[in-house]
């Protein structure tokens, strides 16, 4: 064919392409903002969705990086797929509380009640201290009853989360006791006394690690189910910068009840000296002043109640909320006891009331502190808490006596 003729039949089917275009119009024709884009182009962009709301064609990779074309319904958009459910956490729960109470052993029963009514049991109990199990949903509930039995002044409270190592355990064990079955059907199969032989070591070595590795799982499910609840009460230990124990540099105050707990009174009697008479104060009836110094005065009743006046140097002129606090303290955390009553009482004055139990009978204390710019004085009284009830308003009004 000539190069005149081929042109011609190419330009005649040309023409007749644009007359079929234009019959149908432009329906079909391509966009102006598509019409530049090259086929690298659409393969990074992707196709549009249709005006008419029908499913978009998109393009994704997978695993081995190869493009692929899919579609996605209009009103997706190409989301995300959905968030995967959320953990179970398996947490093992324990805690630690250290409670000045007045009675050990009503404590002591207190605690195992609770834990029983909550759907636990008693774990270990020694002379000072019980340790129970309660479920772990009543944990919560399981802390505020016990904290309600006295003073706490140590609280602990430990979360061991377990959930990927009971994870672990699973496949671990799935993949054993397959591997066991797999042993097994060879051990079934085999015909040498040397394979038996060996399969039957593998198998004791698969069998004693799954059963460890079951146990592990049953262990550490019951910890979880069943949180550790450990009740300290009375238990008090030498103060120090080992246990973060506050260090009292004032000897008076390491000193406060000690003749409750440790019966340090004068055991003989002393009249005061000249000019020594020792703070004065109004002695309640029925009680007899028995010793008395420049910084001390004791008095007693006939039924075993006491009373013990000193007077210490108010360093650095501290206020009386400081002595008051440091002196509650260290009666709670060194003798405890648990106090019932505190009010701050008019002229520099606080009053703090309270009981312990000593060998196994309750007494009730009472102690008042006095501020001056230069001394603080303080009332203590003590005794068998029937007797001590009944002379508790007497003694009140004698500390309220105290001149500095």
């Amino acid at each position: 064919m000539s190069l005149r003729r081929l042109f011609a039949v190419s330009l005649s089917l040309l023409l007749t392409a644009c007359a079929s275009l234009a019959a149908r119009g432009d329906a079909s024709a391509p966009s102006e903002e598509w019409a530049g884009v090259s086929a690298a182009e659409d393969f990074s962009g992707g196709f549009s969705g249709d005006v008419d709301g029908g499913p978009d064609l998109r393009q994704h990779l997978d695993k081995d990086g190869a493009v692929h074309l899919g579609f996605v319904e209009a009103g997706q958009g190409g989301a995300a797929e959905p968030a995967a459910p959320a953990v179970d956490r398996q947490v093992i729960y324990s805690a630690r509380l250290a409670i000045v109470v007045v009675s050990v052993a009503e404590a002591q029963a207190s605690v195992l009640a609770y834990a029983r009514e909550l759907g636990g049991h008693l774990q270990q109990s020694d002379a000072s201290s019980v340790t129970v199990r309660v479920p772990a949903a009543k944990f919560d509930e399981a802390l505020t009853r016990m904290a309600r039995l006295g003073e706490v002044v140590a609280r602990d409270v430990n979360a061991a989360d377990v959930t990927e190592e009971l994870f672990d355990l699973d496949i671990r064990i799935d993949n054993a006791r397959k591997a066991r079955e797999r042993l097994l059907e060879h051990l079934a199969k085999s015909e040498k006394i040397e394979d038996t032989l060996k399969i039957e070591v593998e198998l004791t070595r698969l069998t004693e690690e799954l059963e460890r590795m079951e146990g592990r799982k049953r262990f550490l499910a019951s910890q979880v189910a069943l949180s550790t609840i450990r009740v300290e009460l009375n238990s008090n230990s030498p103060q120090g910068p080992a246990n973060d124990g506050l260090v009292v540099p004032f000897d008076w105050i390491e000193r406060l009840g000690d003749g409750l707990v440790a019966g340090a009174l004068a055991t003989q009697p002393r009249a005061p000296r000249f000019l020594a008479s020792g703070p004065r104060f109004d002695v309640p009836a029925g009680f007899l002043r028995y010793y008395q110094s420049k910084t001390l005065v004791e008095a007693m009743d006939a039924d075993g109640v006491r009373v013990k006046v000193q007077v210490h140097d108010n360093h650095d002129e501290g206020d009386l909320v400081f002595w008051q606090k440091l002196a509650r303290r260290a009666l709670v955390e060194g003798r405890s006891l648990v106090f019932d009553t505190e009010r701050m009482l008019a002229n520099d004055r606080a009053l703090m009331r309270g009981t312990r139990e000593v060998s196994g009978e309750p007494y009730g204390y009472l102690i008042v502190l006095v501020r001056t710019e230069k001394r603080v004085l303080t009332y203590e009284a003590f005794g068998p808490k029937a007797r001590f009830d009944e002379v508790a308003a007497a003694l009140e009004a004698s500390a309220a006596s105290l001149r500095p």
